[in-house]
């Protein structure tokens, strides 16, 4: 092999410096889309406290969590021993609905799945978790909800969608984490009464 004669390739060679150098802003984009995330928790909290005085905001924003999370949740959606319901800042809900994203060197706010999702999320890795969430998979499909918002479906989230920015929306990002707020609103108005029908059974 005496030269190389791939476009491609070509094209990467000549502008290699930069290209890393450019390739090298995605950590920081992600620190900030990381933040910006989190920074809803408050948004969703609000929300919280318009649905009901029952409806909870548990959060996974610990530093070294791969996959921050902000769930709205009701008292009954956490585990049970003994026929009493295990509480505390220790113990995450079976089920809750909110808001998530993988804290990864590739997270952005535009490109699907590196970005932000919402929907209906299931903890498997507890006793009874992967039940939980073939029962409620079940009975979303029953209900034709997934086809009828055109939802994803997967063991962790029952029920979920990318939500993508659109626009400049560098230059203003509220109109994005009221979008976020929104899509958490509708998974709670379209799903809670099937979640807790499946917690019942």
């Amino acid at each position: 092999m005496n030269r190389i004669d791939d476009p491609r390739a070509v094209f990467y060679l000549r502008n290699q410096a930069l290209i890393e150098e450019w390739a090298a802003l995605g950590e920081s984009v992600a620190n900030l889309t990381h933040a910006f995330l989190s920074s809803c928790a408050d948004g969703i909290a609000e929300l919280a406290s318009e649905l009901s005085p029952d409806v909870e905001v548990f959060t996974f924003l610990e530093e070294d969590e791969d996959w921050p999370k902000i769930l709205l949740v009701l008292p009954g959606w956490f585990p049970s021993s003994g026929g009493e319901l295990v509480r505390g800042v220790e113990v995450a809900p079976r089920v809750g609905v909110g808001l998530e994203w993988n804290k990864s060197r590739r997270l952005n706010f535009t490109t699907a799945p590196a970005c932000a999702f919402t929907g209906v999320w299931v903890d498997v890795d507890i006793a009874g978790g992967k039940e939980l969430s073939r029962k409620l998979r079940a009975a979303f499909g029953e209900a034709s909800l997934l086809k009828k918002h055109k939802l994803a479906s997967s063991p962790w989230w029952p029920a979920y969608r990318y939500e993508t920015a659109t626009g400049e929306y560098w230059k203003d990002l509220e109109p994005y984490r009221a979008h976020l707020i929104q899509s958490v609103r509708f998974h709670w108005t379209e799903f809670e009464a099937q979640i807790r029908e499946v917690l019942a059974t």
